[in-house]
């Protein structure tokens, strides 16, 4: 992360053998900690100033931040640093400091501890081996480094005490309470457990036989407030590692550092800022010290306020899991039968362990199966997975890109298909104009092939894009048989987030293709117009209007809102609807009038999107919450795709993502809702 220009950091080299090359997402989630412990440790000195003070990192590893102190003349001389970790731990950074010259530049003179115990001692920098579960020994050993428990003490366990069973970590709490008069205890470790990435988070940590001990019993903000509060603390105040980075980065400072690395992995960063969190727990003179610094962030209405949504956990009968994200589906068959087609996306195949998917499958389900019953739903249980045979050049293993139906046939009745937009990767957009694909039945099941369309301005062809929406309206004063697709905002390969929208004509007979923009005619000062934004979501409401939700802005912060773009008139309108979370990477169905959010991802922790449901009579809200998770086969519903397949049935699709350092994970269920809870 240093080495990528994140944050300045000149004295981490000298504690690594070798540095392995690592994700923007990774790079990104550490610099979200080292910013919030470099931030909060640098408040802590500016507010004591000159006086004599300790700082005592608990299970410091090799952390560089007193060098960093030390050599940017932040720290006090009247300030003393100690770090403890195990004996084995502290060996290991002894003998680094007294390999380099410029770390001893930082300490000054110091001496080894010959005695057993080991560590070292320096004027201010103190280096003490014990292990913190054992408190006598701790205290022994601090009164032996030379701890004054009157002095103002910050007391730091970043990411350090989460591994310690939950009864020794939470004695040790109390033990710095009971023992150290004006004091702070900041902690930064994981939160969160039991929602999707929660799961993928614990069972990483459980992978590396170093499981989080105290998560399950403390696995909220508010049960880590009143952890600390019941332990003699005065007072406790929590932020996630996404509340620190708001607060402490100015705007431009935000977009500078998201744009160091091409990066496209939003909603996993989103996610693991929110299941990380900053405790800074205080009493005596300090208490409340830190509010100076940060604000506590006003939290919405809680998820155990909200009701349940019920669903149904779908395997395909060929036992073929749907390992896909970033993907798009359309169904392109009627009632009689299910077909949907999954095109493009990220995930594993035969020949490799995840990539860029080229082949084109279709999940599909035949009435036929269950014709004794019928009022059976066209999809039930039944699904099941087959190859489509591609006809066609066209590369189809693009992300984030959009799959319209058409609602014109073509001569020979088959269906089509407008794909539009998508990257092979952030510095890489594709298809900056249309592909018309063709669906036929042949014998062996479904095939693609794609049409060779005229282009009426190719070179006016807007910015290519992806995590854009795409919707087919049908015009009723259409003179021609045409489809009209309308495209709006995503995001480009330079960063910039885009607001325009466009119309595309697809002229049935011909396929001949063209394209204009939308602009905003009014003449009133106050303009009605959507920000911009991108991975929003776009649905079609009676034929002629497309409603779009949510999506990330230029400052990638997620919205909340409803507008509505009337193909007719060509203006938009936005509805005023109260109570809805914001989200983006989610999906949006209109079933009799109601549109259906489904998950997507937020900045609020403890309060991620589950699905939401507004009436689009009446715009009233009401938002539901996911059911308790599977352990064995967690659902995290973003990069997924949606379809409305029959009256009454939604199915989502693939999903997942790259989940920080702890792997990429896919959604391998289908998920179905029926729509009928929502009457």
């Amino acid at each position: 992360m240093a080495r990528n220009g994140y944050f300045k950091d000149d004295y981490v080299p000298y504690f690594v053998s070798k540095c392995n090359r690592r994700t923007p997402l990774i790079h990104l989630g550490y610099y979200m900690r080292v910013l919030t412990i470099d931030f909060t440790l640098r408040s802590f000195l500016e507010e004591l100033s000159a006086q004599s003070a300790q700082i005592v990192s608990c299970g410091a590893g090799f952390d560089t931040s007193f060098f960093r102190l030390a050599a940017n003349s932040v720290l006090h001389p009247n300030v003393r640093f100690f770090e403890i970790d195990f004996k084995e731990v502290v060996e290991r950074k002894t003998e680094c400091i007294r390999s380099s010259k410029p770390l001893q530049d930082c300490i000054g003179p110091y001496e080894v501890n010959q005695n057993g115990a080991g560590g070292l001692v320096g004027s201010q920098y103190h280096l003490v081996a014990c292990d913190l579960q054992v408190l006598d020994k701790l205290e022994s050993s601090l009164k032996l480094a030379g701890v004054n428990f009157s002095l103002p003490t910050l007391l730091l366990a970043e990411c350090a005490i989460c591994y310690m069973d939950e009864a020794s970590a939470s004695s040790l709490i109390e033990w710095a309470a009971s023992k150290f008069e004006d004091s702070t205890f900041v902690t930064y470790e994981q939160v969160y457990p039991n929602d999707g990435f929660g799961i993928v988070m614990q069972k990483h940590f459980e992978d590396m036989n170093s499981p989080l001990l105290s998560l399950t019993k403390f696995p909220d903000l508010e049960s880590q407030e009143e952890r600390y509060t019941s332990r003699r603390w005065e007072s406790c105040n929590v932020w996630t590692a996404l509340d620190m980075f708001q607060q402490i980065l100015s705007p431009g400072e935000r977009k500078k550092i998201v744009s160091l690395e091409p990066f496209d992995e939003l909603e996993e960063w989103h996610l693991e800022g929110c299941h990380f969190a900053l405790m800074v727990a205080s009493k005596g003179n300090l208490t409340d010290w830190f509010l100076k610094y940060a604000d506590v962030p006003q939290r919405p209405i809680g998820m155990s306020e909200r009701p349940h949504v019920e669903w149904e956990l779908v395997e395909t009968l060929c036992r073929q899991p749907i390992c896909r994200f970033a993907q798009k589906s359309v169904k392109v068959t009627g009632n009689n039968c299910c077909d949907i087609l999954i095109i493009g996306g990220f995930g594993p195949s035969a020949e490799s362990l995840h990539g860029r998917r080229h082949e084109v499958i279709n999940i599909y389900s035949r009435k036929e199966q269950h014709m004794e019953n019928e009022s059976t739903s066209a999809v039930g249980n039944n699904l099941d997975v087959e190859d489509v045979i591609q006809e066609c050049d066209v590369k189809l293993d693009m992300l984030h890109h959009t799959c319209t139906r058409l609602s014109l046939y073509g001569p020979d009745g088959a269906t089509r298909i407008m794909v539009y937009g998508g990257r092979y990767s952030p510095c890489r957009a594709v298809n900056s104009w249309p592909v018309i694909l063709t669906v036929v039945k042949c014998e062996t099941g479904l095939c693609i092939r794609m049409e060779k369309s005229e282009t009426a301005s190719i070179e006016n062809a807007p910015q290519a894009r992806w995590r854009h929406s795409a919707v087919c309206l049908i015009g009723s004063s259409s003179l021609h048989a045409e489809d009209h697709v309308a495209v709006f905002g995503g995001r480009t390969s330079d960063f910039r987030v885009l607001q325009d929208l466009h119309v595309w004509t697809v002229n049935a007979s011909d396929l001949k293709i063209s394209c204009r923009e939308v602009t905003d005619c009014s003449s009133s000062s106050s303009r009605s117009w959507p920000s911009a934004r991108f991975s929003h979501s776009a649905a079609v409401w009676r034929k002629s209007s497309m409603v779009v939700t949510g999506g990330l802005g230029e400052e990638l912060m997620p919205f909340n809102d409803v507008w509505c773009f009337s193909l007719e008139s060509e203006t938009w309108s936005k509805l005023t609807v109260d109570g809805m979370l914001p989200r983006y990477s989610h999906t949006s169905a209109i079933y009799e009038d109601k549109l259906v959010l489904i998950g997507g991802v937020n900045t609020l922790p403890g309060n991620q999107p589950g699905v939401c449901v507004v009436d689009l009579n009446t715009t009233s809200c009401c938002e539901y919450t996911l059911p308790m998770q599977d352990s064995m086969r967690p659902i995290m519903l973003h990069n997924h795709t949606s379809e409305l397949i029959d009256s009454t049935t939604i199915v989502t699709i693939g999903g997942g993502g790259n989940c920080f350092s702890f792997g990429t994970v896919f959604n391998n269920c289908i998920v179905k809702i029926n729509a009928q809870q929502f009457r």
